[in-house]
């Protein structure tokens, strides 16, 4: 089973992504941001090289190399739509693949910008004024890039475009981390092998 992870900067995309892939077995674990680390260093891509790098985007001025070269997105997309082609049982916190492609289980992690920078600053140990400049910039930036580049509204159409769109506003990591799951396992068409 395909599981594809999504939401706005904060909203616990990488922290869901890895704690699935704890309970869950054989599944691989890709986090879109460390691949936008590799594209940035000029490295070869490898997804088995994909920690959950925390904080690492915000603080990478890597906002203004996507603006000067759209490619580092488009390059990011179209190396996670191959991976999907290859793997059966993975796990991808990304913006865009479930905007992208109708493969797999796809959510989306709610959460207020207000509750997203609380986050972030505990996270990164800056001032929460700092955490919600960089949510609010993200955010507007990344609207504006995937209706540019791919012509969707980023944060739109979650009925439509998403299986299950939890609210992690007042839950937990653990939390939304269990409820995740317990949707996922339930799921009818392929049930993955339980921890």
């Amino acid at each position: 089973m395909q599981i594809l992870i999504c939401g706005f900067s904060g909203s616990g995309k990488s922290y869901l992504a890895e704690n699935l892939g704890k309970r869950l077995k054989g599944y691989k674990v890709v986090h879109s941001s460390a691949i936008f680390k590799q594209l940035q260093a000029n490295q070869k891509i490898d997804s088995s090289k994909t920690n959950m790098n925390k904080g690492w985007y915000e603080f990478s001025n890597f906002t203004e190399k996507r603006k000067k070269d759209q490619s580092l997105d488009t390059r990011l997309d179209n190396y996670l739509l191959k991976l999907l082609k290859k793997e059966k049982d993975i796990i991808i916190d990304s913006w865009t693949l479930p905007y992208l492609t109708k493969k797999g289980i796809r959510i989306w992690l709610i959460a207020g910008k207000e509750e997203r920078a609380k986050r972030l600053a505990l996270r990164d140990k800056i001032s929460y004024k700092e955490a919600i400049d960089i949510v609010k910039e993200k955010d507007a930036f990344s609207i504006k890039q995937y209706k540019k580049l791919y012509g969707f509204k980023f944060g739109s159409n979650l009925r439509t475009t998403f299986d299950y769109r939890i609210n992690t506003n007042k839950l937990t990591i653990p939390g939304v981390c269990d409820k995740a799951y317990r949707l996922v396992i339930k799921n009818p068409i392929s049930k993955p092998r339980a921890r």
